[in-house]
């Protein structure tokens, strides 16, 4: 699972088994960007898929809060597989 650069922001999508799966991975994503004062945004595919896209609005770039996030998701990610 490899973020990519796309529109100048990471960019990765994420599959599940069932929308109560994706919908906890989300909400266990919202609580630490809660707590790190950051805001992905989320677009939810077919009730299974979620694209998670990551920028830096008050920097209008990516950051190292940014790459930090990213760790973060795609280690939780890795533990729903």
């Amino acid at each position: 699972m490899e973020w990519i650069t796309k529109d100048g922001k990471l960019v990765n999508t994420f599959e599940f088994k069932s929308q109560t799966d994706l919908a906890e991975f989300v909400l266990k994503i919202a609580k630490k960007a809660d707590k790190m004062h950051h805001h992905p945004d989320y677009k939810i595919f077919k009730a299974f898929t979620v694209e998670i896209k990551l920028f830096t609005y008050d920097k209008n770039a990516i950051t190292a809060l940014d790459y930090k996030l990213s760790e973060f998701i795609s280690s939780q990610f890795s533990l729903e597989v």
